[in-house]
């Protein structure tokens, strides 16, 4: 990817800006702190891959702004792209990806954010981790990789590399290896199974035989059976027609019969009735007499009932007025008994203020009393009140200076408590002094044996790889011998050409081709035992240095031991030593503490104050137990004051009770004589006296309606006989007519009756000569056929059982051979995935890809740290190293760097030099993961900073970058150095104004 052009709006820092890289080589961004240098690089990294340092899209939006955008052109794959990103705040983000196509860009924008996203990935060959692991060196990550532990280290690489897929494609082959598994064991399961069911299926044939025989016997049986079974029911079918006509004509005979009773009875009924018809009509002239008197008394009862209603109204008025003078009559003497019990409180109310208004005297002594014990009080206050505040600072001191010694007390515990822990520490220096002395020795001495070990198992390689050698050169011997036997076995047969040069031999040249073959072949046995001889001497030899390798081993076992402990003794003396110290320390701060308690020197100014306050308190003359005195004779007067107001409430209402008492004694006078007198309300008592007057004018009489009332009761049943008498007349002629229909009926039904009697005794004898009822014999057969039916069946079901067994058994061995092949093609996947999952693994391809891409890194680290360090700094990775406790490999990842006093850790180095070995060591990184995921580095951008290098350092630096520049098409370096700039021909200067941050391109 090589930038072309920038254009940003409202992004970061920027309001407006346009930038044209077209033609940049080696370029400077500097500036300020805070000036927005990495805000350009930022906006790069977020329009393409839409990412960026801060935590939320909106906050890339400058300040107050709505929208911002960033449109990026570049060059990647000889192809010229555009990306423009627009994000409007609390809103989504917009993506317009191009290419350049004849002078013009053509969209390549997907319908989603997402798939334009990956589009942009897959035309660039570059995600954003490659790009900042690669050609972006960010602030602060240029030691990242040096400063992590070794195990770390390996995983960073691995994480620029994304072996973590390899991660993934192991624990997902270990998944199907682990599935495949528990599939097998499910289908050895399942094939078990099968199998039994296989054997347990053998039986079923023979079965199957049987029941089929069974079947046939039923089937005739049952064909017998039904033969029979319709000869009786026709039989039965006849028996049961003329039972069913016989059952009929029984039915309609004794319908009839009934039909003839019930006529009977109504003929009795319809003749009864017109008897007491022509009674009712032969009574016709009694019964109008009855009627006509019962009207009369009616309308004489009618006149009363009028009058009744008006009377009815006149006595409820009249019992409205006298239930309301009653109860006027009954509120005037509540009121009267009201004012008597109200009488009666006051006049006892004022005996009571005549008992409390003979104690005045008393109470007024009481009260001055009062006066003078408060007066005293108030003196005694007012001490009181002087002295309270050197009272409370007194006891503040007292506090502070308890507290104080508390704590020097607490710290003298803690420091008698450590100086005993560092006499116990410093006790045995002399004897581990004695004892690191002796472990010196003994390191001394292994570590020469380990150096003759190395020695030892040098020469061991060396006679390996000559046996080795040995073993190459007998195999060519031995190669050699066998073509010349067979070319010497050819020679052998007659008339053979020559094994040289094909031609026919005679007798001379076959015998010299002979001689010559014969003492070649000697020669090769005598190469071939004389390598077999030094074969022998050289594992004769590295046995014996073999075993020397094992004993010398055995003899330096303890030197990692002792080393640790040589170590771990250092650190104790070490202690020691700073125990020492810290104890003559100690023994100082106790003493000195000791003597501050003991003559009490802490806090000399609290301890004057305090004294000083002691006499001025003295001088107050204040007795807390005579301000005690005081409050009790002040709170034992105090009834006087409740006393005194009690009084002046008596005398009050003692002159109220005066103006009360009379007006009641005169209320209730009036209302006795009202009572008395009967004066209740005239007006009700007129009302009442008119009620009388209108009842007496009335002249209703209650007996004589009551009379009238009785006798109307009593000829009510003429009425009831004149509405009979009618209806008598309208019915007689009806039921006449009536009769005489029934008794034709009659007559009609007897006939009819006659015949069907005859008809029954005919079909009786014809049922008589059928023999009986067949039902018996009928349900016997049904009964057989049911059973054969019932053993059919259970037969059927059997035969359908067992043929859907050997379906089944059919299927389980289908079934078998699929699991058995299942289950040889689940193996295979299992082993199959078992090897993925351990060439996947650390173990694997990721161990292999890190063995091989460790010297490219670090190849290239020393080409880019010689230029910087002027060939005085080397890098070297090691991968492998020997255990602590035993001579297995173990993987790591350590570097050792060497200068020209040596190699030594990455920690011991300047800051200077630690920042050109991690500058070499990250831009190795950047090459080669570039260069491993298939894009070529063309950009190179570093965001480091310069401030922990000399003069000198960043002359090499920019020596560095120089000498860099051709593999690159662009490389931009920010910095803040104003030194810096001087070093590079292009300059983008950025600086920060109140529009935002500006940028100068000057070169």
């Amino acid at each position: 990817m090589i930038p072309q052009k920038l254009r940003l709006k409202n992004f970061l820092s920027y309001q407006q800006l346009a930038l044209d890289f077209s033609g940049l080589h080696v370029a400077c961004i500097c500036g300020a702190n805070g000036a927005g240098k990495s805000s350009l690089l930022e906006a790069i990294a977020w329009a393409v891959w839409g990412m960026s340092r801060v935590a939320s899209q909106d906050d890339v939006i400058h300040g107050g702004a709505k929208e911002c955008q960033v449109d990026f052109t570049f060059i990647a794959g000889g192809e010229i792209y555009r990306i423009i990103r627009t994000r409007s705040r609390n809103s989504s983000t917009s993506l317009e990806f191009q290419v350049q196509s004849a002078g013009k860009f053509k969209s390549l924008t997907e319908r989603k954010v997402q798939s334009t996203q990956q589009a942009i990935i897959s035309h660039l060959k570059m995600d954003y981790e490659t790009f900042i692991n690669s050609a972006y060196l960010r602030q602060g990550r240029a030691d990242e990789f040096m400063l992590k532990r070794p195990s770390d280290r390996k995983q960073i690489l691995a994480d620029m590399l994304s072996l973590s897929q390899y991660d993934e494609l192991s624990e997902r082959a270990k998944e199907i290896a682990r599935n495949s598994k528990a599939e097998i064991t499910v289908l050895e399961n399942l094939l078990a199974h099968l199998q039994g069911q296989i054997v347990a299926g053998e039986a079923i044939a023979p079965q199957l035989e049987i029941l089929r025989s069974q079947l046939t016997d039923l089937q005739s049986w049952e064909s017998r059976d039904r033969q029979r079974l319709q000869i009786v029911e026709e039989q039965q079918k006849r028996y049961q027609s003329l039972l069913q006509q016989l059952t009929w004509l029984q039915q309609q005979h004794s319908s009839l019969s009934q039909n003839l009773a019930q006529m009977e009875r109504q003929l009795a009924s319809y003749t009864k009735r017109s008897q007491h018809l022509e009674a009712y009509i032969a009574q016709r002239s009694a019964i109008l007499q009855d009627y006509e008197r019962y009207q009369g008394i009616s309308s004489q009862e009618a006149e009363l009932e009028g009058k009744f209603q008006k009377y009815q109204q006149l006595s409820d008025r009249r019992g409205e007025f006298s239930h309301k003078l009653a109860s006027l009559q009954s509120e005037l003497k509540g009121q009267l008994r009201h004012y008597q019990a109200q009488l009666e409180s006051l006049t006892q109310q004022e005996k009571e203020l005549q008992t409390i208004l003979a104690r005045s005297p008393e109470i007024d002594a009481a009260v001055l009393e009062l006066h003078k014990a408060r007066a005293i009080l108030q003196e005694f206050d007012r001490l009181h009140a002087q002295s309270t505040p050197l009272v409370h600072r007194h006891q503040v001191l007292r506090h502070q200076l308890d507290r104080e010694q508390t704590r020097l007390s607490a710290k003298l515990e803690e420091l008698l408590a450590k100086q005993e822990l560092l006499r116990s520490q410093v006790k045995n220096h002399e004897q581990l002094l004695s004892h690191a002395q002796e472990l010196d020795r003994q390191i001394t001495l292994l570590q020469k044996k380990q150096v003759y070990q190395q020695r030892v198992h040098e020469k061991g390689l060396e006679r390996r790889d000559f046996l080795e050698r040995l073993k190459t050169r007998l195999a060519d011997s031995e190669a050699a011998f066998n073509k010349l036997e067979a070319k010497m076995r050819q020679l052998t047969v007659p008339n053979a050409p020559c094994p040289l040069c094909d031609r026919p031999l005679d007798a001379n040249h076959w015998q010299l081709v002979q001689q010559k073959h014969q003492q070649e072949s000697r020669n090769l046995q005598a190469e071939i035992w004389l390598v077999k001889e030094q074969q022998a001497a050289s594992n004769c030899e590295i046995e014996v240095l073999r075993e020397e390798y094992r004993h010398l081993k055995k003899e330096i076992a303890p030197l990692n031991d002792l080393i640790q402990r040589k170590g771990t003794l250092q650190e104790r003396l070490k202690a020691i030593a700073e125990a020492k110290q810290r104890l003559a320390n100690i023994d100082r701060e106790i003493e000195e503490l000791n003597h501050s308690l003991q003559h009490q020197t802490y806090m000399p100014e609290a301890w004057e104050e305090m004294t000083l306050i002691e006499q001025n308190i003295h001088k107050f003359a204040y007795d807390e137990k005579n301000h005690a005195l005081a409050r009790g004779d002040v709170e034992r007067w105090r009834w006087a004051e409740v006393k005194l107001a009690e009084l002046k409430n008596a005398q009050r209402q003692a002159e109220n009770l005066t103006q009360k008492i009379p007006d009641l004694q005169t209320k209730s006078q009036q209302l006795q004589e009202r009572l008395v007198k009967n004066l209740i309300d005239l007006e009700v008592q007129h009302e009442l006296e008119q009620c009388d007057r209108a009842l007496t004018q009335l002249a209703y009489a209650p007996d004589r309606h009551q009379q009238l009332r009785n006798q109307k009761q009593e000829l009510t049943a003429a009425l009831l006989k004149y509405q009979e008498l009618n209806r008598a007349e309208q019915e007689y002629p009806e039921l006449q007519q009536q009769l005489h229909q029934l008794q034709q009926n009659i007559n009609t039904a007897q006939q009819e009756l006659q015949k069907i009697t005859h008809q029954i005794t005919e079909l009786q004898t014809q049922v008589q000569a059928l023999h009986g009822n067949h039902a018996s014999e009928i349900n016997t057969i049904h009964q057989n056929l049911q059973n054969w039916r019932s053993q059919m069946d259970s037969l059927l079901a059997q035969i359908g059982s067992l043929q859907r067994s050997q379906q089944q058994l059919e299927q389980s061995r289908q079934q078998h051979q699929a699991t058995l092949a299942q289950i040889e093609t689940t193996r295979h996947r299992q082993r199959i995935h078992t090897e993925l999952h351990q060439a996947f693994g650390k173990n694997g391809i990721q161990a292999l890809m890190l063995e091989n891409v460790l010297p490219q890194i670090e190849v290239e680290a020393n080409q880019i740290l010689a230029q910087l360090s002027d060939r005085q700094l080397n890098v070297r990775f090691i991968t492998q190293k020997s255990g602590k406790k035993s001579d297995r490999l173990i993987e790591t990842l350590d570097i050792e760097i060497a200068d020209t006093k040596g190699t030594r850790p990455y920690e011991t180095y300047s800051g200077g030099e630690a920042f050109r070995i991690n500058f070499a060591v990250r831009l190795a990184l950047s090459r080669v993961l570039a260069q491993r995921k298939g894009s070529s580095l063309q950009t190179l951008i570093i965001d480091e900073g310069f401030g922990s290098q000399d003069q000198l350092g960043c002359d090499r630096l920019v020596s560095a970058i120089n000498a860099i520049a051709p593999n690159f098409e662009c490389i931009l370096v920010i910095t803040h150095m104003p030194q810096m700039k001087e070093a590079f021909n292009t300059l983008i200067e950025v600086s920060k104004t109140d529009a935002g941050s500006m940028v100068q391109l000057i070169g």
